[in-house]
């Protein structure tokens, strides 16, 4: 078993670049996939998430120093440290029972495809961290196995049919056809969003307000294109964040760059994936007929849309004045918080139809609830990063992360077993 997490671990650590064509190439081989249409797509796709982290790394390495300065002439101070996704997917990976929550979810996955209980393949081999996350928590919560492995797989059941049932509008908001977003700590948030969606239409006068891009565009000519919105949300951030004149037009640009340059690098990503997709589909269809399987990869990929990178923008100061004066926040997100700004928006951003103005609004309630929750498992989270060999800075005693306060189906699951 400890050979199996190793190598688990092994090929988590690569990262998407590497990781994703290893696992298109190992199950297009199993599926007997051409072998040079293989090759060519799983290069491709690594090109493509290559290109994807290259630019939103250069975004976030831009504003980082912005948010930094924001931080300090705002005078914001919490008790509760962020030390980033990194530390909580590598305490994930760490937990002892990681290999046996890998196998399970992997059988369930084979399980309801063969019952036709989903159509989504999940081949985003990174993703099951946030399965055994849940396991995590509740195995430290209640010292049982049997909770602890049943959590995970009620998380991966859940999101499962939460992406077969978002897998149309990834199709016709997001144009991935054939795509699915098993993510936990994204498509647990899209049924709120699509409440939030169905109150928003019974409001009078404001059901009638048009804000996605292609309106803003119309009505404001060339201020309301991307490249025009992300250079000012950009000079936002830089202005707020006391940046001299050089280094607030860097952040502008960069933004600017990152609205312009991801949806891009998507298209290079898409043009590897589909063949492979659309291969291992059609053997899956031939032996079960009208299956319509989609393949399940990192919803990450969302933030490629405008209006997601929009609203994920704006969300960053707002973000930071939430943590600021939220009542029962202990936590200030700092490491992670551009990049979980644009992930959180993207369900809201969707279900919209790219309406920014209702997806803003949504995204902020959405944020609201990370905020608590990474706040409620801080005590939990603390001690399932010492399990895995983290050590906690001088001066510090509790940790937690933005990124454990999106996993919401793994918080509510956690809370009923604790009380279990």
């Amino acid at each position: 078993m400890n050979m199996i997490l190793e190598l688990l671990n092994w090929i988590a650590a690569l990262g998407p670049m590497v990781m994703m064509p290893i696992i298109m190439f190992i199950i297009g081989v199993c599926f007997r996939l051409p072998l040079g249409k293989l090759i060519r797509a799983c290069i491709t796709t690594g090109v493509g998430f290559a290109g994807v982290t290259i630019t939103i790394n250069f975004f976030i390495s831009s504003v980082g120093p912005a948010i930094g300065q924001m931080v300090a002439a705002w005078g914001l101070r919490t008790d509760i440290m962020d030390v980033g996704w990194p530390a909580r997917a590598a305490a994930t990976w760490s937990f002892p029972m990681a290999a046996i929550v890998v196998l399970c979810i992997i059988a369930v996955n084979i399980i309801m495809l063969s019952l036709k209980r989903t159509r989504c393949v999940m081949v985003d081999f990174w993703s099951y961290n946030h399965f055994i996350f849940s396991a995590a928590l509740i195995w430290y919560a209640t010292n049982s196995t049997v909770l602890a492995i049943a959590g995970a797989i009620v998380t991966a059941i859940v999101t499962f049919k939460l992406a077969d049932w978002t897998a149309p509008l990834a199709e016709s908001f997001f144009g991935l056809p054939g795509v699915s977003f098993p993510t936990a700590n994204s498509v647990n948030w899209a049924p709120i969003a699509y409440v939030m969606e169905k109150i928003y239409d019974k409001i009078p006068g404001f059901k009638n307000i048009k804000a996605d891009p292609q309106n803003i565009q119309e009505h404001f000519g060339v201020l309301g294109e991307p490249v025009i919105m992300g250079l000012f949300f950009g000079l936002i951030i830089g202005v707020m964040g006391h940046q001299d004149v050089g280094s607030t037009l860097t952040v502008g640009m960069s933004t600017a760059a990152a609205m312009v340059l991801t949806p891009k690098m998507m298209q290079i990503l898409m043009e590897g994936l589909m063949p492979f997709a659309d291969g291992v589909k059609d053997m899956l269809n031939k032996k079960y007929s009208g299956g319509n399987f989609t393949i399940g990869i990192d919803a990450a990929l969302t933030v490629a849309n405008p209006a997601a990178i929009s609203v994920g923008i704006m969300m960053v100061p707002t973000t930071l004045i939430l943590a600021t004066v939220l009542p029962g926040n202990r936590l200030l997100p700092l490491p992670d918080i551009a990049y979980q700004a644009m992930w959180l928006a993207a369900w809201p951003a969707a279900f919209s139809k790219g309406n920014i103005l209702r997806a803003y609004i949504t995204t902020i309630f959405i944020t609201v609830i990370m905020l608590l929750i990474a706040t409620d498992m801080a005590d939990i989270h603390t001690k399932l990063a010492l399990a895995g060999g983290f050590t906690l800075p001088k001066g510090i005693s509790v940790i937690s992360t933005e990124d454990a306060g999106t996993h919401l189906l793994s918080w509510i699951i956690w809370k009923i077993c604790s009380i279990i």
